[in-house]
């Protein structure tokens, strides 16, 4: 999988979990003060993309990324691993 299908992929849970268009997310938004998301939300954000991606992400790495880039190089360290 490439990082810009990884990309895609994120942003496509991220837009479904917010309701907003894939368009407004790009890889620079922050997680809470641009998408608005809350705790709650990121931790079902995780557990799409963990489905998704058939990976495990720690709550350490969950409370860590502050934008999209972070998530995204997050799952893309652990497929190349794979």
């Amino acid at each position: 999988m490439t990082y810009a299908e990884i990309e895609g992929t994120v942003k496509e849970v991220l837009a479904k979990q917010l309701t907003m268009e894939v368009g407004k997310i790009n890889l620079d938004s922050r997680l809470i003060e641009d998408l608005g998301i809350d705790s709650f939300g990121s931790v079902e954000v995780a557990f799409e993309l963990e489905e998704k991606f058939n990976i495990k992400i720690p709550d350490a790495a969950l409370y860590e990324a502050k934008t999209v880039k972070h998530i995204v190089d997050y799952i893309a360290s652990q497929k190349e691993g794979k």
